[in-house]
């Protein structure tokens, strides 16, 4: 028993030791990010690791496995530091954004509609939604929703007045997959702000994926007003490229711990492992709070977040 206990340590060892290896390497091979998305889970399992060294009694081994699991719990409390400030107890609630990439191939479009409606977001952001899936959802939401933005792809429904709005699309590539991000500004109480809805390339692309966020980047470090940044960025909090967005732009990350994907597979049903679907703020904004929505048709996970005015200095 002891034998095989130390041979599974040490292939433990090992392959955490190489996972976070490859995520370090990041920089230098962006497709290597996709390592960084099951980061916890590497960390988890390092532990796991640690666990069957101790039972082995070998010093060396159990020397190499603490110092893999604390590397890798590193790496996971390093990417908390871009987490939102928490807003104050009893802060009045500024706005409501909900989020959630319907997946073309939803046909639960009717009951996508009743969990807006009973949600009371004031504004919405939805990726992957077909022109179809927009005009039934006009239809249903147009009292409470009267101004929108698309017609597919990603679109964009408010409770109030949009002032402006604009798109950013992928240069060289065709209408239907080329938009990645949509803005549109909203007054609320006096306060102009800016909300921005995005779906980012997949990391199975990852030179575009770093495009996208390169073109993210130059996009909020432009705005002269406050900022909300909504959708599916197809990046865990792990990663190396949604780290870098954060730095680079000083917004603060809503969503850590709801994970969002895979909720399905074809027709049978996941348990979601990742949080890719996020929403950052401008400081001047604060979290109140975050939640997960329903299984709704979608191989996504509809996310809900209230956000609070940090402070006055944000109208």
């Amino acid at each position: 028993m002891r034998f095989w206990l130390k041979g599974l340590s040490v292939a433990g060892v090992l392959l955490a030791a190489s996972l976070a290896g490859l995520g370090l390497l990041t920089q230098c091979w962006p497709a290597l990010d996709i390592v960084n998305n099951g980061l916890p889970f590497v960390a988890v399992g390092a532990l796991l690791v640690l666990g069957l060294a101790a039972f082995t009694r070998d010093w060396r081994l159990i020397v190499a496995a603490t110092l893999v699991a604390v590397i890798n719990l590193f790496l996971v409390a390093a990417a908390m530091q871009g987490a939102a400030a928490q807003a104050a107890p009893g802060s009045q609630r500024f706005l409501r954004v909900a989020t959630f990439n319907l997946w073309d191939g939803n046909d639960r479009i009717d009951d996508v509609a009743r969990f807006l409606a009973e949600t009371d977001a004031d504004a919405v952001v939805l990726q992957e939604v077909t022109s179809e899936h927009a005009a039934r959802l006009r239809q249903a939401l147009q009292s409470r929703y009267p101004f929108s933005l698309g017609e597919s792809g990603i679109v964009m429904l408010s409770r109030r007045p949009i002032l402006a709005e604009g798109r950013i699309d992928r240069p060289g590539y065709p209408p239907w997959i080329s938009l990645m991000l949509r803005w549109a500004r909203i007054e609320v109480n006096g306060t102009v702000f800016e909300l921005a809805g995005v779906h980012l390339a997949r990391p199975f692309y990852p030179e575009l994926q770093q495009q996208d966020v390169a073109a993210l980047i130059e996009f909020v470090q432009a705005r002269t007003v406050p900022l909300i940044v909504a959708g599916d960025f197809n990046m865990s909090p792990w990663t190396e490229k949604l780290a870098r967005f954060t730095d680079a732009t000083g917004l603060a990350r809503d969503n850590t711990l709801h994970f969002t994907w895979p909720m399905r597979h074809g027709s049978v049903p996941f348990l979601p492992l990742v949080a890719i679907d996020n929403v950052f703020a401008s400081r001047s904004f604060a979290k109140i709070g975050i939640r997960g929505g329903p299984r709704l048709g979608s191989d996504h996970k509809p996310i809900v977040a209230d956000i609070a005015l940090a402070s006055p200095a944000a109208k």
